[in-house]
């Protein structure tokens, strides 16, 4: 009898859970009944992409930076995390139900909107469907509780989803989460050891300090957020005891966000027409 080693087997048996977390996402619950799930296993080079886009938007998003740092940490020592990719377009409805809830009176004043004037978004695009969002985010629960049924380590990352979209994943979906299974052995993404010696302590305490408590009033992503108390709340953003960006720091977002784009036009190309070829 061929004896394994364990810890390979560990390994591989991360792109085993990664199946089984797919097969359950397509299996979930559904209120509508109709919504088409898209699902994808990123792994090895394909991700290197994904980790490069990160990686550009890291400097202006401590959590973006954090999960960056994660995804990159293991693809460097050969051992990838599985990274399974869920998608849905979330911006049309054929239900006729006519509820209100996405802010329109009707579902076909909904579809007129969104067909006129949808955008990518920053992690998705919108306006969606309610009910297909509910929809969409059971399948991700129910993909990280498959994971977890196996003792495989799993997190929901609307970051990476964001970073998939950025350089072309899933073109035709509105909608992206990205869930990191693995590694074997590890307890990586709350407490991110893996992490320490790329964030040194006081810039990691003040990072906290400016996002956890507002939590619950605004995402605390950028560090500085705003709070979302008018329907035009963008217009004259309010902040937790800070100020808006002063002229230097907006100066360097737009520099990022620069080399941001230039990182998605290099890979677009290469990523979309897998999906052409798949057609």
């Amino acid at each position: 009898m061929a004896r394994l080693d364990g810890r390979a087997a560990a390994r591989e048996a991360v792109l085993e859970a990664a199946k089984l977390a797919a097969a359950a996402a397509f299996r979930a619950p559904q209120l509508t009944g109709k919504l088409e799930i898209e699902a994808e296993i990123i792994t090895h080079e394909d991700q290197d992409p994904i980790i490069e886009f990160a990686g550009a938007l890291a400097p202006i998003s401590p959590v973006m930076a954090f999960d960056y740092q994660t995804m990159k940490h293991f693809r460097e020592r050969d051992s990838p995390l599985g990274c399974l990719l869920i998608g849905a377009k979330l911006d049309r409805s054929d239900l006729g139900w006519d509820c209100g809830a996405c802010g329109f009176e009707s579902c076909a004043e909904f579809n007129k909107w969104s067909k006129e004037n949808g955008g990518m978004g920053l992690l998705w695009g919108g306006p969606s469907c309610v009910w297909m969002l509910m929809d969409w985010a059971a399948a991700c629960d129910f993909a990280c509780a498959a994971a977890g049924q196996y003792r495989m380590e799993a997190r929901a990352m609307g970051t990476i989803g964001a970073a998939c979209a950025g350089v072309g994943f899933m073109p035709k979906a509105t909608a992206r989460v990205a869930v990191l299974i693995g590694p074997p052995g590890d307890f990586v993404y709350f407490s991110r050891k893996q992490n320490r010696d790329h964030f040194p302590y006081e810039q990691h305490r003040e990072s906290l300090l400016r996002t956890s408590p507002t939590n619950w009033q605004a995402f605390p992503g950028s560090t500085k957020p705003c709070i979302k108390s008018r329907d035009n709340w963008w217009e004259n953003m309010e902040y937790v005891k800070w100020e808006p960006l002063s002229e230097a720091e907006v100066q360097y977002v737009n520099d990022t966000m620069a080399k941001v784009q230039e990182v998605a036009v290099k890979h677009l190309p290469n990523i979309t027409k897998w999906y052409e070829e798949k057609e």
